[in-house]
Formats: C-alpha cells, structure tokens, sequence
C-alpha cells in the first residue's frame, strides 16, 4: 500500500499516531522542519506538505518564528479514518429533497448568495454575448432555428475539437456529442455505462448534483476518500475496483468542487492507466477545468489512449449557465450515447452552438477565460482571508486551484445545518456539508461561493457568518 500513497501522508501519519498515542501533548512542539527532513531522509518541501495536511486536519497550529506545535484541542477522530481503512461500500443515495430544500432560497433576490456556486454576472461579457447572439441569428437563421444533428454544429464542434490539440489523445469532431448542460451528458453517460442497482464510485465530498443524478437513477455509490490537494485516493479505488464493487467511476479531476483542487498530471494519467486496467467506465466531469487559475492543466481525457474516458463539459460556469450548451465525448460508449441522446432530448438548441462557435472562432472566448480566472483567484483569496479573519478559531479553509467555492471545516462538532438556518435568517444563504455525501459525513463543513466581487455586503455577510459560527 505504501507506494500508493504519497510520501508526506505516510510522514503525516506517523506524526498523528504519536500526537493520538500522546507522545506529543497539547502545546507541545514538534521537531523542526529541517529535523524531521534529516530524520525522514527526505526534502524540506516534503516536509512542509506533511505539516499543511496536519493543520488542516485541526492537529497542529504553525506559530510564526516559534515553530509547530500541537494543537490545545486536537482531534480525537479513530485511525480508521486513514484511507487504508476507509469503508468501501454501496450506500443508497437519498438526498434529493434535502438538496431541494437547500437550494430553493437561491431564487429569493434580497438573499445575499453565497451557496450556489456560480460567478457573478458581473464576470460575464453580457453584451458581446448578445451582440455576437444576434448577429449569428442574422447571418444565419435558418441554422439558427432549424434542429441539428446530435453531434453538433460543425462550426462548433469544430472549436471544441481545436482544443485537445495539447492532449496526448486528441478528440475529434466525430467523437463529439453536443448535449443540453454538463449534467445531461453526465446522465447519459451514467445510463450508458450502468444499470439500475449498480454501484457507481465518487469521491466523497463530491458535488450534490452528482449524487441527485444517481438518486433518480436509481444508482448505489462507493464514496473513496479524497484529499484537498491532490484528489481521489488512487489505492482506495484500486480496492473497490478490484473487489467488482461499481461499474462505472465518477470524478472532477480539475477544480473539484467542493473541495477546488487540481490533481496533478501524472495522478491523472494513473487514473486513467486504473480505469483502462480493470475496464471500468471513467466518467469525467470538467464544468470547472476551464477555470484552473494555472491553465495548464488538461482533463484525465487527454490521457485516454483505450477510449475508457467519457468526458463531459459545458459552458456554464464560465460564460452564461441560461445558454445550457454541454458536450461530451464518449469514447468506445459513443454508439451506446448517442442513441440515448437521441430518445432523450434529439438535438440540441441551433442558435446556441452558433454563438460559441463564433466566440470561440475569434479569439474572445479565450481572452475571456484569462481574465474570468484572475478574478475568480483574486476573490478566492480575498473571500478565505475574511473567513480566517472572521470565523472562530480552529476554522480551516483552503484557496483552491481553480473555480470560485471555499470549503471551509468549522471547528470541534459544529454543524453546518444550524448554520444554515440561522444564516438564512439573517438573509445569507450558503450551503451546509452534508449534501456533498451520501453518507453521513462532512456536517462541520460548510461550502461557500467566492464567485462574487468582495462588496461591503459580502464582507459584512461574512462577518455576520463568523459570529453565527462562533455561537454553534
């Protein structure tokens, strides 16, 4: 197992046996960086990731110029949490109304909206959007008006194509089926590569529309742990592949949400070389690639040299979410795909793909990416400095790679549902953690959307948050 797992975690976990087993008390300063490296043979830099998971993890507290020392009240979860031990099995998904009933105060306009995770139409250039709209209809409205074929526009398709000219397996026109949102190329591909009953692995905590997805399909999933950085636990979905526990596997390697990380290349291309393997259906959800404030980083699809990746992608969180223009390309599942698209919804809306295609043709869609990303990491910043600020002690949140959503662990055994109430009447609506799991886990975690700009507003909604929090 060791070599499955990174070198900091084991580090990681050896310190953490010892501050559970109380060989370091609370209060009580650690070995020093440079010690720990000589004494582990290995790099300071490896050393200082150790030291980050363990005070995200509430272990530790870094003090500046004084060194780390234990935290005055460390966590005292059992070590079975460790993903060696963490239990793989099916759970029913039932969490639909409870999403329902989280999401419904998003339509409410005297809310402050700090739950949906969406940046703001102020990010959005809603002008050339619509001056492009109308000029495309004008030159060509028959297209405009008229039902496509289920692969798409040419023009568009066309552009999507140009994009995986970085990528070691590049995707064709021909592979390309244009769908209404990300969400319905996800449920075709989850249609196509399972049956009812099948269990289906996520990462855990994963995005609520995934697991409402598999609640209406009436699909079972096997949560694996996930690390804030550096994605799915690759040894804990190589044990429930091997055991024939799901028959598909569905993952964001890129700007995840909740959590905002970007696994890193060649943990994608182990992934892919894990789902090829064991001939497991990988689906990819990318809604967020675009938004990698590095942009440099490809999907698992590039990867994909057997066809076992079906990739799924739109324009929703990065120009206009009303437009509903998705994609996916599905690999060896393309014939099995498109017959579903074509009983599900025959085509997808003309005028749509004619304006992407030409925002994307010239130049614009490009420029707009790299300044919608400087935005969203700025906000990041600026919204995880308030909530350090603001919130209680012991609160943990981490800036992400890419998107624009905080996920922000409250400290000791605050839950996330209270906080939601109790915000909501004080007209802030946020999302509490459980929603992102099927099982019972991550209530003292709250997400929060930094797709604002930082206004008076949102930082007194912040502050206001932090004192509900430190009364939880």
């Amino acid at each position: 197992m060791a070599h499955e797992l990174f070198l900091y975690e084991s580090i990681s976990q050896r310190l953490r046996k010892h501050i559970l087993g109380g060989s370091y008390r609370a209060g009580e300063r650690l070995p020093s960086i440079r010690h720990l490296s000589q004494l582990f043979g290995v790099s300071i830099n490896t050393i200082m990731q150790c030291f980050r998971q363990l005070e995200l993890d509430g272990f530790i507290e870094v003090r500046p110029r004084s060194g780390v020392y234990v935290s005055q009240d460390p966590p005292r979860q059992p070590d079975n949490e460790h993903p060696a031990h963490f239990p793989l099995l099916p759970v029913e998904v039932s969490l639909s109304e409870d999403i329902l009933h989280y999401m419904e105060p998003h339509a409410e306009q005297d809310l402050i909206r700090l739950g949906i995770a969406l940046p703001s139409p102020s990010s959005m250039p809603v002008e050339r959007v619509l001056r492009t709209l109308r000029e495309v209809t004008r030159t060509h409205p028959l297209e405009a008006w008229d039902y496509m074929h289920p692969h798409g526009h040419p023009r568009f398709t066309h552009q999507l194509a140009r994009r995986s000219l970085k990528y070691d397996v590049p995707i064709t026109e021909q592979d390309l089926i244009v769908t209404n949102g990300c969400m319905e190329a996800i449920e075709l591909a989850l249609r196509a590569v399972t049956r009812r009953g099948d269990s289906v692995a996520v990462e855990t905590p994963t995005y609520y529309g995934t697991l409402v997805a598999l609640d209406v399909l009436q699909r079972r999933v096997v949560e694996i742990p996930t690390h804030y950085r550096d994605g799915i636990c690759l040894y804990s979905l190589e044990q429930a592949f091997k055991r024939g526990q799901v028959s598909a596997c569905l993952v964001s390697p890129n700007a995840q949400n909740p959590l905002g990380f970007s696994m890193p290349a060649e943990r994608k291309r182990k992934l892919v070389a894990l789902a090829n393997r064991y001939q497991i259906p990988l689906i990819e959800n990318d809604i967020w690639g675009d938004t990698v404030y590095a942009d440099k980083a490809l999907p698992a699809k590039a990867y994909d040299e057997h066809g076992m990746v079906i990739y799924c992608n739109s324009f929703s969180k990065t120009l206009m979410p009303g437009l509903r223009l998705g994609w996916v390309a599905p690999g060896r599942f393309h014939h099995r795909l498109r017959e579903l698209k074509q009983i599900s919804s025959i085509t997808t809306a003309s005028a749509p793909q004619l304006l992407l295609g030409r925002l994307m043709e010239s130049g614009f869609y490009a420029q707009h990416l790299q300044r919608l990303r400087r935005q969203l990491q700025q906000q990041s910043r600026d919204t995880a400095a308030l909530i350090r600020a603001t919130f209680p002690a012991g609160t943990r949140v981490e800036e992400p790679a890419g998107g624009c959503v905080l996920w922000v662990k409250l400290p000791g055994q605050s839950d996330s549902r209270q906080l939601f109430d109790q915000a909501l009447a004080a007209g802030i609506h946020i999302f509490p953690g459980n929603v992102f799991s099927a099982g019972a886990r991550h209530y003292n975690y709250l997400r929060i959307n930094a797709g604002h700009p930082v206004t008076p507003a949102i930082r007194q909604a912040i502050a206001t948050l932090g004192k509900l929090a430190s009364r939880l």
